[in-house]
């Protein structure tokens, strides 16, 4: 994954995509067990092509399937279900630690001791 593209603020709708693997394990069906806990079934979406692990559908399945859920940086940010290994949960964490060590490097910055000058 580009750093350009971590260090990004705003990212375009296919930049985000790209970010995705195509593994597709997030379109298998999931059972909540409740208490944050959410299993993965053997059960691929119908419109999953399990063999190229791409949709079927994918430029309308919003239209076709009310139930598929777009997958923005907010709503994974909100959630606890995607799978182990998803790209977009690593690139977020990449882009948490590049803000947190940022965060640091200011602060750092700030508070370099002052020298007399004489």
């Amino acid at each position: 994954m580009s750093n350009a593209l971590i260090e990004k603020n705003q990212l375009t709708e296919d930049e985000w995509e790209n970010i995705c693997r195509k593994c597709g394990k997030c379109c298998y069906e999931k059972i909540d067990l409740g208490g944050g806990q959410i299993v993965y079934t053997e059960e691929p979406c119908v419109y999953l092509d399990t063999i190229t692990r791409m949709c079927k559908i994918y430029d309308k399945r919003h239209e076709i399937e009310p139930d598929c859920i777009k997958l923005t940086e907010d709503f994974i940010r909100r959630i606890n279900w995607m799978p182990p290994g998803c790209a977009y949960i690593e690139y977020l964490n990449q882009k948490d630690t590049l803000r947190t060590v940022r965060s640091v490097e200011k602060i750092k910055s700030r508070k370099r001791p002052k020298t007399r000058r004489i």
